[in-house]
């Protein structure tokens, strides 16, 4: 399948968490981890990290009721937990887009695209959690940033669509 299908998704520049929440009957944040951790080279590169470098990982599933929706991973360096954001760490099942959106200081890199199969690591981690996947996804990634007294935080978000939310209308 070509992306046609998901484009609307993957191509939305505002808030995915405000339109699942617009499209589902009961939105939840389903955590599966938060720990320091090494991001992937590429996360680190675009980041500015130095390789090897721990920051704080974020895996969760956006689902409507038992239904897996989107899978999505943030990395949250260290520096970048500070003054507005220091509370993204304890987020627990609250969506992280609901805080990046709510501060119009907050600015998004353009998204990029990509159709993950079997080998990514981002679609392996996935298939440790669902039963039945297919055999590629379609995945976003962007950077946020926030302009404040501590110079430019950033921290990256992938989402990975799921085949589910093209029932969504």
């Amino acid at each position: 399948m070509n992306s046609g299908a998901y484009r609307p998704w993957l191509i939305e520049r505002g808030s995915l968490t405000k339109r699942l929440q617009a499209k589902t009957r009961r939105f939840r944040v389903k955590p599966l981890f938060v720990l320091d951790g090494l991001p992937y080279l590429d996360e680190s590169i675009l980041l500015g990290l130095v390789p090897h470098h721990q920051a704080l990982l974020r895996d969760v599933i956006l689902m409507d009721d038992q239904r897996p929706l989107v899978f999505a991973h943030s990395v949250l360096p260290h520096a970048s937990l500070r003054g507005v954001w220091r509370g993204l760490s304890r987020l627990g099942s609250q969506p992280l887009g609901a805080a990046l959106f709510a501060d119009p200081r907050v600015l998004r890199t353009p998204l990029q695209y990509k159709k993950i199969c079997q080998h990514h690591v981002l679609y392996q981690a996935l298939a440790q959690q669902l039963d039945q996947m297919p055999s590629f996804l379609w995945a976003r990634r962007s950077t946020f940033i926030l302009k404040s007294a501590y110079k430019h935080q950033t921290i990256m978000v992938t989402e990975i669509f799921l085949p589910a939310v093209l029932d969504l209308k």
